[in-house]
């Protein structure tokens, strides 16, 4: 009992420190940069899957750590020259929308340098279609 209780309020901890890191990135670059960036967790992810990545392949996670910085920083670079200058003076709408289509963009990257498929959870919808016509459970007709 005193265990569990301890566990549900080290993961409550941690989880509202989550929240609050999450908040204050975005607080903290719509403050400085006055642009609404709803993609900073996306590109944190690129960063980290960079750092795989080099871990991966040349077996030093001190190696990939500068590597992954250097590469953070370029992709965020490229994106501000590029494409964030642009939405400064216009709405917040526009700039949320931006974001996002950054999030819907980078989301996959993982799966696409890999070359894997996304794993999706399979739905009952799909379960059911695979099954045989005789097999669905039968409802009653109203």
């Amino acid at each position: 009992m005193i265990a569990t209780l301890m566990s549900q309020l080290l993961n409550g901890v941690q989880y509202g420190l989550l929240l609050f890191l999450i908040a204050s990135g975005l607080t903290l670059i719509f403050g400085v940069l006055g642009i609404i960036n709803l993609a900073h967790g996306s590109l944190f992810m690129i960063g980290a899957y960079t750092a795989f990545l080099v871990t991966k392949y040349s077996g030093s996670l001190w190696f990939a750590l500068p590597v992954a910085i250097v590469a953070g920083l370029v992709l965020g670079s490229l994106l501000e020259r590029f494409l964030f200058r642009f939405f400064y003076h216009r709405e917040h709408l526009d700039q949320v929308l931006v974001t996002f289509a950054l999030i819907l963009i980078f989301a996959p990257s993982p799966s696409v340098v890999t070359s894997t498929p996304c794993q999706c959870p399979r739905s009952s919808i799909s379960r059911c279609r695979s099954r045989p016509a005789s097999a669905m459970p039968r409802t009653a007709s109203w």
